[in-house]
């Protein structure tokens, strides 16, 4: 039976450095925080002026709504071995802040039924937080309106007071004209399919704390009323191996992240669902008493991963962090001609630590599909895509599929090629899923 635990992407974000040495950890501050590595000696030497820096601006991407509604998002494939508890972030190219999909449209229809139905169960804020949501509107709205001219218009700009945009793709339009009619947070779930955690300093302890998120999709089965207001430590309480390895270096990990240097990543589990809420893989027996018995039934050829496309950057004006979340689902099926993935997938759910299967409920559904990771994995030793020498580690194009830079189509984005005539589209499915008492 599936502990009632709670299962926070924020959490998976800085799950970090868990496995390094010190001096290693410093060289990856060096390495994604463009600061000379930091010893005595380096903080005792003069350093030369460097030219004041910019915040990078997106490249306009001139899509239309109707090309949206075929396009595809980057294809992860965050699979690694061996599984080592890492952070494995990668600087951010700031076009794919908030990135655009063909799903746009189910994710902002889900996002408004969840704060209907729970309201500040998913978005909620803190009075401290003001002026850091207030930034981040600013913001987002910034980066829509010049990443996607033909999808976000400016109706109005009244400067200092604020714009009045129009979403070409809902048609809403959204007023954020000074005094604000919603909560900053409001126009941000309306804009960006993203999930948004603000993070602030406490000038009293020096300590980050969550002080405001608009999170309809955590995909575990927990509230944002349990965390807003606390400190990292209870945030990330039942992260595998944070109290052991990482408590000492998340606050130093924070301070150090500027604006200049926001950073992504992805972590993944696997479910046989498109839920955004609260995956199957997650429910409680209280809502679903026959869980066992449904995910057996479940063709394994229809099982997902659920990737947790995640970012990390910093607000100029209020020094707020911004942790994103976009959750973006893959079939096993679609994957299953990309050479050793299925045979990564198969280690990972019955050889890595234990305390990671444990939290990603990986022993829960493992025997019911191995039978078909294994015949995934002899088809492609059938088709000369593996052999029986292959060593299982990870892709060579990680944390992408190895076709992404090769298939990049304007009107499409990033499409398979295995998928010439129908590409992978799981809109139906998503809205014809059974909800639970708790979605």
């Amino acid at each position: 039976m599936i502990s009632d635990k709670l299962v926070l992407p924020f959490a998976g974000a800085v799950i970090c450095l868990l496995v390094l040495s010190s001096k290693q950890v410093r060289a990856i501050v060096a390495k994604y925080f463009q600061s000379p590595i930091l010893n005595d000696k380096a903080n005792t030497e003069t350093k030369e002026e460097k030219p004041k820096q910019t915040m990078q601006k997106p490249s306009p991407l001139m899509i239309t709504p109707e090309q949206v509604k075929n396009w595809d998002d980057r294809p992860w494939r965050p699979f690694r071995w061996p599984y080592h508890q890492t952070m494995s972030i990668y600087k951010l190219d700031i076009n794919h802040w908030l990135d655009m999909d063909k799903y746009y449209w189910h994710y902002i229809q889900e996002k408004e039924r969840i704060w209907h139905k729970y309201g500040r169960e998913n978005i909620d804020w803190l009075p401290e937080s003001e002026d850091a949501c207030l930034e981040l509107m600013e913001i987002v709205t910034e980066h829509m309106v010049d990443r996607y001219p033909l999808l976000f218009t400016v109706l109005a700009d009244k400067k200092e007071k604020g714009k009045i945009i129009r979403n070409e793709l809902t048609k809403e339009i959204l007023d954020m004209t000074l005094p604000l009619k919603e909560h900053p947070l409001m126009y941000v779930t309306k804009m960006a399919k993203e999930d948004f955690y603000v993070v602030l300093k406490n000038p009293t302890d020096g300590l980050h704390y969550l002080v405001a998120a608009a999170v309809p999709f955590p995909g575990g089965s927990f509230g944002i009323n349990h965390k807003i207001g606390k400190h990292l430590d209870i945030i990330h309480d039942d992260v595998p191996y944070y109290h052991e390895k990482l408590k000492k270096s998340m606050e130093r990990w924070f301070e150090k992240l500027d604006e200049f240097s926001p950073v992504e990543r992805a972590s993944w589990y696997i479910t046989w669902d498109h839920k955004l809420k609260v995956n199957n893989i997650y429910q409680l027996p209280k809502f679903v008493p026959n869980l066992e018995s449904d995910m057996k039934s479940t063709d394994p050829k229809d099982f997902n991963i659920r990737v947790e496309r995640q970012t990390l950057r910093r607000l100029p004006r209020s020094r707020a962090i911004i942790f994103t979340n976009h959750p973006i689902f893959y079939s096993i099926d679609e994957m299953k001609d990309e050479p050793n993935v299925p045979s990564l997938l198969r280690k990972i759910i019955y050889e890595a630590p234990e305390s990671i299967i444990k939290y990603k409920n990986f022993q829960f559904i493992r025997d019911h599909i191995s039978g078909y990771l294994d015949s995934l994995i002899n088809r492609q030793k059938d088709l000369g895509l593996i052999s029986d020498d292959t060593p299982v580690k990870t892709l060579p194009t990680y944390p992408f599929a190895h076709w992404t830079k090769t298939d990049f189509d304007m009107h499409n984005g990033w499409s398979n090629p295995k998928f010439p005539e129908k590409k992978p589209d799981y809109r139906e499915s998503m809205q014809a899923e059974t909800k639970f008492g708790n979605e």
